[in-house]
């Protein structure tokens, strides 16, 4: 032997089997990261696709401009898009608590909008004094004309912050186009018309005729910057600043209005899901080849002793091992990438080939196919970073097993005795099962092989159940499902509902959940009196007052963290919040608003409450705005006690999975009928913001179930390579007597140990995971649900996975001749 790097290649050769084991899992490990690397692109761009379909492909709005501001705007280089748009006002829709906003948009700007763009039938208007309606729009305006007809709106704009009262004007307009219903609008109460170009210069007076325009900025981290700038230059105050949350937050962009909100706290629960699904990934890939190893090293471990013994050095046997697994390497991490490339791009043409180019919120597959190629297969440095990781974890898992290697004795390892035996006190008793006892025997002659092979499915497990949730996350439509409580909301701004109308709806066995909301109103006269109602402050002029009384659930929602105390104080009518006024401003005179802060005890009514904290956002009913001013929350009873009315403003009902609904809405319907309410059902927001995800859904599980299938091969290549290297061990078991289907029960038995036990640790790792990715999602660190579902799913599949991995080498080995199986060398 002319140098110890040739043994290298001829143990490779030799130990075929094994190392092949080996060049498997290396194979599969780089299959899996560059998987979840080429996916994780994809589901990312599908992630802001979402957040633009939903709420518009805009990172931003700028209210209130004049023309030559909009029309310099289009000129600035930092800014990538510019969608001008002009509001024609709002027409309240009779009989509903929803709004139909009308826009003009000029030149290009409807293409950020494809939620409310996409017609059923018809065109979109081109000239002044033609519309286009949603078709649910135009059910609730019982419409029942066609394109080519008329129809009358009666409609009403004002500035924001507006000191006057509102312009109102009606026109009878032409319809030119149908648009498909776009319920997402019903959380905040609207929905959108499209009117033609130049209807504002005929319809609206000239301080009416003002822009909104839409932009996206060039550079992401030069967003707020680039904001802050456009603010100084065309002295737009901060309050005509519409930021774009659901996809600011979806494509990470760093915003004023996000950091003021407290979403950015310093530490990223995110941040730490995906670090840690990472490393699960990473752990359960590195385990395995560490697992094959081990075993590979343990069984050549007389042969190193005699490389010792013949004067090689410690060194030398870690560079025996390292080469043996840069050669392996060099031919598993170029294959896997490949393999990891073709199979992410067949996940996504698989899960975008089954359905409509519609539910991924494309016209056609030609924009998905160019969505996945944009982000898919071609980007060198996620191919580069998996095939670095791959090597390295390969060789930080191979370098425990050339340690072992290294440090045992040449006498002892020539001798062939390389583990110390301890008799250990035996404890008599009853054998029900030989096969059982004789498997958990065998777990235990070799523990750190036992607890590296459960390790190995432990992770597998885990990272199956970890993500699973972290799929989730990837939903932007979760924050706009928030912004409405229950499944309807039930509305009587005049009389009210009577707490008999809603103790009947509670007891209704299709209600799961009842919130309710009670709400008053009051105007100062022109003395600045407040009518009905006495305080310890002053209003300032233009303000409102506003009471309003909430459950203890609502209460829990707008400040989390309210201590029990604070809690009991304001159900016994001894505390309340207060939400202060928004500040106002005439040029760059500031107008002096009241500032009620915690702490500061108020008298309404003659009754004391202390202030517990301050609200930011004010308490409404459901699709109406906020009318500025100083708003009282209290609880519901306290309500009752101050302003003397018991009756409920709005119910927000929440059904059962099983309920009938029409029978439901019959009761609401009645209800309504008596009182004389309206409501407003969100099944199809629901429905249409679920949808929206559906795409995400898809592509997520192929990449889960993927990865689920390496983590099941990664098992069988495990328990694979247990059971052929005890191939001399199974022929002595064989000599003494052992039949070959006591043989089979032994090694069945032990891989349902390998299963059942990984199975109790996985699922506890997966349910410490899951609740890492549920604080990505609230910001804090709570327990949550058990994922049953996930949990069994990767417990049956593992369990399968090793009684199959068993199963299909012990059947070949039985079969081999009994003085064979003794005399083998691979």
């Amino acid at each position: 032997m002319k140098s110890y790097y040739s043994l290298a290649p001829k143990e490779i050769w030799t130990q075929k089997v094994t190392w092949v084991l080996v060049l498997i899992a290396i194979t599969l490990s780089t299959m899996m990261t560059t998987v979840v690397g080429q996916s994780i692109g994809i589901l990312d761009a599908m992630r802001g696709q979402q957040a633009a379909y939903l709420n518009g492909n805009r990172y931003a709005t700028l209210h209130q401009l004049t023309k030559e501001q909009a029309d310099a705007l289009s000129n600035d280089s930092r800014l990538s898009y510019i969608g001008k748009v002009i509001a024609m006002g709002i027409s309240d829709i009779p009989n509903s608590t929803i709004s139909l906003q009308l826009r003009e948009y000029e030149g290009g700007a409807l293409t950020a909008y494809q939620g409310i763009s996409q017609l059923e039938k018809g065109r979109l208007p081109e000239n002044a004094g033609e519309i286009a309606l949603p078709q649910d729009v135009l059910s609730l305006l019982h419409f029942e004309g066609d394109i080519g007809d008329t129809i009358s709106l009666n409609i009403h704009i004002s500035l924001l912050r507006d000191t006057v009262v509102p312009y109102e004007y009606s026109h009878d307009f032409v319809l030119t186009g149908i648009l498909k219903a776009n319920y997402v609008g019903y959380v905040s109460g609207t929905a959108t018309g499209i009117v033609g170009a130049g209807s504002a210069k005929i319809l609206l007076p000239e301080k009416y005729q003002i822009y909104s325009v839409d932009l996206r900025t060039t550079g992401k981290r030069t967003f707020q910057s680039t904001i802050d700038d456009l603010m100084q230059i065309y002295s737009i105050p901060e309050y005509c600043i519409q930021y774009n949350d659901v996809l600011l937050s979806a494509i990470r962009i760093d915003y004023r209005a996000n950091k003021e909100a407290g979403a950015d706290s310093g530490f990223s629960f995110m941040l730490v899901a995906g670090l840690l699904i990472g490393a699960l990934v990473l752990f359960a890939a590195g385990l395995v080849i560490y697992n094959i190893l081990k075993i590979a090293v343990t069984k050549r471990v007389k042969e190193y002793g005699t490389l010792r013994a013949m004067g090689a050095e410690r060194g030398k046997l870690y560079t025996i091992v390292s080469l043996q697994l840069a050669i392996l390497c060099s031919i598993g991490i170029p294959v896997g990438a490949i393999l990891g490339i073709l199979s992410a791009k067949g996940i996504t043409t698989a899960a975008t080939g089954l359905f409509s180019p519609e539910l991924f919120m494309a016209g056609s597959k030609d924009e998905v196919t160019a969505l996945i190629g944009e982000n898919a297969g071609g980007k060198i440095l996620p191919l580069i970073i998996s095939a670095a990781i791959s090597l390295f974890f390969a060789f930080v898992a191979a370098m425990p097993a050339a340690r072992y290697a290294a440090k045992v004795s040449p006498t002892m390892a020539m001798s062939g005795q390389v583990v110390n035996i301890k008799r250990r006190n035996r404890k008599t008793g009853r054998i029900r099962s030989f096969e059982a006892f004789y498997a958990r025997m065998n777990m235990k002659r070799n523990r750190g092989r036992t607890i590296i092979t459960i390790l190995s499915l432990v992770m597998s497990i885990t990272v199956f159940v970890a993500l699973q949730s972290f799929s989730g996350l990837l939903d932007t439509s979760a924050s706009i499902q928030q912004m409405h409580l229950g499944d309807y909301s039930i509305t009587n701004i005049t009389a009210g509902f009577s707490p008999k109308a809603v103790e009947s709806l509670k007891s209704t066995s299709s209600v799961s959940a009842l919130s309710t909301l009670k709400y008053s109103l009051y105007i100062p006269d022109k003395t600045g009196n407040i009518p009905d109602i006495e305080t310890s402050f002053s209003l300032q002029p233009g303000e409102t007052l506003h009471i309003a009384g909430i459950d203890e659930q609502r209460i829990y929602s707008q400040i989390p963290s309210l201590s029990q105390q604070d809690l009991q104080s304001i159900k016994d009518g001894r505390a309340c919040f207060i939400k202060n006024p928004v500040p106002m401003s005439y040029g760059d005179t500031r107008i002096t608003n009241t500032a009620i802060k915690a702490g500061e005890t108020i008298l309404v009514n003659g009754k004391p409450l202390r202030v517990v904290g301050e609200l930011s956002n004010p308490i409404t009913m459901e699709n109406e705005g906020f009318t500025n001013g100083v708003q009282i929350i209290v609880y519901d009873t306290v309500y009752d006690q101050i302003t003397g009315k018991s009756n409920y403003t709005e119910i927000y009902l929440t059904i059962s999975e099983v309920a009938n609904r029409e029978m439901v809405e019959q009761t609401i319907q009645s209800i309504c009928e008596q009182t004389g309410g309206i409501y407003l059902s969100y099944e199809n927001t629901d429905q249409q913001l679920r949808e929206s995800y559906e795409r995400i859904r898809l592509l997520a599980w192929g990449l889960i179930l993927f990865v689920g299938l390496i983590g099941i091969l990664n098992i069988i290549n495990t328990v694979y390579t247990n059971i052929h290297t005890r191939v001399t061990e199974i022929g002595v078991q064989r000599a003494i007597g052992m039949s070959a289907g006591s043989l089979y029960k032994t090694f069945l038995w032990e891989g349902a140990y390998y299963g059942i036990i990984a199975a109790v640790i996985g699922s506890i790792g997966g349910y410490i995971s899951t609740i890492f990715v549920n604080a990505a999602a609230t910001d804090t660190v709570q327990l949550v649900s058990i994922p049953v579902l996930s949990i069994t799913e990767a417990t049956l599949f593992s369990i399968v996975a090793c009684l199959m991995a068993t199963c299909i080498p012990l059947k070949k080995i039985a079969k081999m001749n009994i003085v064979e199986s003794i005399e083998r060398v691979e």
